[in-house]
């Protein structure tokens, strides 16, 4: 009696298996309101930060040397040769090429966008992904004229020098910072589930089904 017998090879037993199954994304619209506050309070301080500059730069009187006491104090015990009188007219000369009016209404268009863009996300709405980077790319460009408006005037103290461009750089950060953040709910899947967009296809496709 002839037995019949059968091979069995591993790539039988991979095509017998059936198709991967897909595991549903969660949405986490928690991430959309950390990412939305943190945007709120980054457009309030740009906000009174650029008020602040539009308000100084409406004074058009000379600037009184005594504001900046302390500073030349402060520059002087660090073996700067440097006096409040120099320091008034370096801001003063500043202040006439436009640094305040122009930085003022930089940072308030993009306090006032980032606002926008915060509430927006913290309602799960995709519009303020576009938002944020507008009001985070005006924060960069706010950076690079602030640069350049402290780079066209010479300045009396090298010490004070080093501290604005210190201070520019922060802001430069603050701005890679607040375009970066809107991004966060693209490359993050929960957050992106939750935006307005994909919840409501969602709903569409399993009303179809």
């Amino acid at each position: 009696m002839e037995e019949s017998f059968s091979i069995r090879w591993d790539e039988d037993e991979e095509e017998s298996e059936g198709p991967a199954i897909a595991v549903p994304i969660r949405p986490q619209p928690g991430i959309l309101r950390i990412i939305g506050s943190v945007l709120v309070i980054g457009g309030l301080l740009a906000l009174l930060s650029g008020v602040s500059n539009i308000w100084t730069g409406m004074d058009d009187g000379p600037t009184d040397p005594a504001m900046y006491e302390p500073v030349a104090l402060q520059l002087q015990a660090a073996g700067e040769d440097v006096t409040s009188e120099e320091i008034a007219a370096y801001y003063d000369a500043i202040a006439a090429k436009g640094y305040y009016e122009v930085l003022g209404t930089l940072e308030t268009c993009a306090g006032l966008l980032l606002l926008i863009s915060g509430v927006l996300l913290f309602r799960r709405h995709s519009y303020g992904i576009r938002i944020g980077l507008t009001g985070g790319s005006l924060l960069l460009i706010d950076a690079a004229a602030g640069l350049y408006f402290l780079r066209s005037v010479e300045a009396p103290s090298a010490m004070l020098s080093l501290t604005l461009n210190i201070l520019q750089v922060l802001v430069t950060t603050c701005g890679l910072f607040c375009t970066a953040l809107p991004l966060l709910p693209l490359v993050l899947s929960g957050a992106r589930e939750a935006l307005d967009s994909n919840h409501i296809s969602s709903l569409n496709s399993d009303e179809s089904e």
